[in-house]
């Protein structure tokens, strides 16, 4: 994975600056309660194991990388996660999460009668969101994510199919302002989908994250071409 993948400050996914959970003091008083010390402890781990997974990755990631990253103890770790699988599965499910609200966000105030753009700035919102994420995360949840098991790849296809549920929605969407529009099956949008996160992973390969954002128009053309019914090669 490039370095340049590293290197990217946290921000949420709808742009805005997020900062990074701080380290608590260690001993003596804080006004924090119990709940925020473990949430805060969790945020930092599952951020912690982005990171590692990113950089080692899932096979060779440790508890012992984990806790050393966030800055935790191996007792603070098991409270809350069973196994580094756990924590894996934890973490993938908060930034996926995140992703697509970001998507959900960006079609919030998108023009309801142009599908077209509406498919550019939901693609981008993923784009941005994923190249300004946590260090690690675009690679973990595209790449490392496919080696983590199969719980991990039954939740990918959970996204995946809310993926293609969004793409099946702005289809619809379509339908009410145009006469004729063409009907396109589930597959190709799963494949619309696992097409889109495909150039991600090449551009995260050979160029790295912070070119992300720069795919948005080859992404933006294939899926006007798959839900305007265009056929392979048209």
């Amino acid at each position: 994975m490039s370095t340049t993948s590293k290197t990217a400050a946290p921000r949420s996914p709808a742009g805005r600056s997020r900062a990074a959970p701080q380290k608590l003091p260690r001993g003596g008083r804080h006004p924090l309660t119990q709940a925020a010390v473990a949430a805060s402890q969790r945020e930092r781990m599952l951020r912690a194991i982005v990171k590692v997974v990113a950089d080692k990755g899932y096979t060779a990631t440790t508890v012992a990388d984990v806790i050393g990253v966030a800055g935790v103890s191996r007792r603070t770790f098991y409270e809350q996660f069973a196994s580094i699988e756990a924590c894996f599965l934890a973490a993938y499910d908060d930034g996926l999460q995140e992703l697509l609200a970001a998507i959900r966000e960006a079609m919030r105030g998108a023009p309801k009668g142009d599908w077209r753009e509406r498919s550019r700035l939901g693609i981008a919102a993923y784009l941005d969101a994923l190249a300004a994420g946590p260090p690690g995360a675009a690679w973990t949840y595209t790449v490392e994510v496919l080696g983590a098991g199969r719980k991990a790849l039954a939740r990918r296809a959970a996204v995946m199919a809310q993926w293609t549920a969004q793409w099946r929605a702005l289809q619809e969407m379509r339908r009410a302002t145009e006469a004729e529009v063409p009907d396109v099956e589930d597959a190709c949008l799963l494949a619309l989908v696992g097409g889109i996160e495909e150039l991600v992973r090449e551009c995260l390969r050979r160029r790295g994250v912070r070119h992300l954002p720069g795919l948005v128009h080859v992404a933006t053309d294939l899926s006007v071409r798959v839900l305007g019914g265009a056929q392979p090669g048209g």
